[in-house]
């Protein structure tokens, strides 16, 4: 049977679970944004090395299993850089330079999506090319972006539960901790799936009204 007060009881402890999860979340967001930014644009450099190197990097990112990329931060890292790093900051680095690679792809198809006509019509002005890029070209683009970034927070936020496997305390964690104390599992499992359906499920509607909105673009 379902013993609802095991999952009151562990509530408390899940939703500090959940706050490592946001936390985790934000942090790799910002590094994946940032790094998919510079690499997106590179990859339509003219400039063949910059661009080649960008695609290089791409297809690796996204060729990695995340878990992979998140053992190999925690084990191996630590070595090569011979610095003592946690489970959490090796886990936001693996998760962010893996959705670095999937940031850049949506930041260079939206670049690619802006009409070349508005390239050509701020040329023939003599706009300067750093206010083309900020001023015409990034404007539209964040705007055909924006569905696939925020399908990408939300399979991110999903992905936070891999860190699991290294003993961040995030909200799978701390519910498998949790079960493993009582030998029931149902409950606090049941708990981490309610949260994240509370926290998934209104980023899909926003997606979804964001792909209709973009259909007009």
């Amino acid at each position: 049977m379902f013993d609802y007060q095991i999952v009151i009881s562990a509530f408390p402890a899940l939703l500090q679970g959940l706050l490592t999860t946001v936390l985790v979340t934000a942090a790799a967001f910002v590094l994946a944004t940032c790094l998919g930014s510079v690499l997106g644009a590179v990859s339509l450099s003219p400039r063949r090395a910059l661009s080649r190197s960008a695609m290089g990097f791409l297809h690796v990112t996204r060729a990695t299993p995340e878990m992979i990329a998140i053992f190999w931060a925690y084990y191996c890292l630590p070595i090569l850089l011979g610095a003592n790093l946690s489970g959490l900051t090796c886990g936001v680095l693996a998760l962010g330079l893996i959705g670095g690679g999937y940031m850049a792809e949506i930041v260079r198809g939206g670049i690619l999506a802006v009409d070349r006509g508005q390239w050509e019509a701020a040329r023939s002005l003599a706009i300067p090319r750093p206010v083309i890029w900020f001023r015409v070209i990034a404007p539209q683009a964040v705007k055909k972006m924006l569905p696939a970034v925020v399908n990408y927070f939300t399979d991110l936020l999903k992905a936070t539960t891999l860190l699991a496997g290294i003993g961040v305390g995030e909200v799978a964690y701390v519910a498998y901790l949790n079960g493993s104390a009582s030998f029931r599992y149902l409950e606090p499992l049941t708990g981490v799936a309610i949260l994240f359906f509370l926290l998934i499920f209104p980023l899909s509607v926003m997606a979804r009204r964001l792909n209709a909105g973009g259909s007009g673009y």
